[in-house]
């Protein structure tokens, strides 16, 4: 049932489900519906929060620029809230960025993470090319870099045979505040810099995924991650692109409710 939390910033999110919790945080310029198939599936065994990050879907929408630390504790209000002391943590691209950031704030908080097409430590060529969409956006506006985005995030088959889905999608990206998005997108842009002196610090059960083919958030930023993480594992998900959590939903759903159950066996964070 959708609710909205009236703290500082309005904060929109959504449960189901009964057990240990797990939060899931969306991508930039997504909102919480994105994560329908890993609601559908793990409030079977769990309690599934999803919920809208900041100048996202129906949470606050402040002005820029925005920066970690608000997204931070958007999650530690969410949680406080909702009287959860411990919490499996999932982010997907930007909400990966996210849930490392929470994840260095409050471990004690973050009984396992999961970093899913998450991105670290850019490299010169990668920075500038992201930072050029940025700049497309300045100059016009969100709307121009749906197509080329649809296009990165999935495989040309999934395109041509789940036309519905895809468009949810798309129409999720027309309906953001052009503001909000660029303060969020140049957050997602830069952020990475501020994480990767950090990362190594994080000593919680982590698992890291990604697509063979997903181009920005790559297997060789996830194989640097795993490296730098002591306690994490390593997925790449063959012929899969950015869109994990849609297009490869069901290879998702089970890598983090198997990887939950294996720190359940250890023991170690359960």
């Amino acid at each position: 049932m959708p609710t909205t939390l009236h703290g500082k910033d309005s904060l929109h999110y959504e449960e189901k489900g009964i057990g240990q919790s797990l939060i899931f945080i969306h991508g930039v310029g997504l909102d919480l519906t994105m994560w329908e198939k890993q609601v559908e599936e793990l409030s079977k065994h769990f309690r599934v929060i999803t919920y809208d990050m900041v100048g996202h879907g129906g949470s606050e929408h402040p002005p820029g620029p925005y920066s970690l630390s608000q997204f931070v504790e958007q999650i530690e209000e969410l949680m406080n809230h909702l009287r959860i002391k411990g919490s499996h943590i999932i982010g997907f691209s930007m909400g990966g960025m996210v849930a490392q950031a929470f994840a260095l704030k409050y471990p004690d908080k973050v009984k396992t993470l999961t970093i899913m097409n998450g991105v670290a430590n850019r490299t010169k060529e990668q920075r500038k090319a992201v930072l050029k969409r940025v700049e497309e956006v300045k100059i016009t506006g969100p709307l121009a870099t749906i197509e080329p985005a649809i296009k990165r995030w999935f495989n040309i088959e999934f395109l041509n045979s789940k036309e519905e889905t895809v468009s949810k999608i798309r129409e999720r990206l027309q309906t953001n505040d052009a503001a909000s998005y660029l303060a969020a997108y140049t957050l997602f842009a830069t952020a990475d810099e501020e994480l990767w002196p950090q990362i190594h610090q994080i000593n919680i059960p982590t698992q890291i995924i990604t697509g063979e083919h997903d181009v920005g958030s790559n297997p060789e930023m996830a194989r640097q991650m795993h490296e730098k993480i002591v306690d994490s594992e390593l997925m790449i998900v063959p012929n899969m692109r950015h869109m994990l959590p849609i297009e490869g939903s069901k290879i998702v759903n089970e890598a983090i409710r198997s990887f939950i159950e294996r720190q359940k066996q250890r023991g170690d964070s359960m």
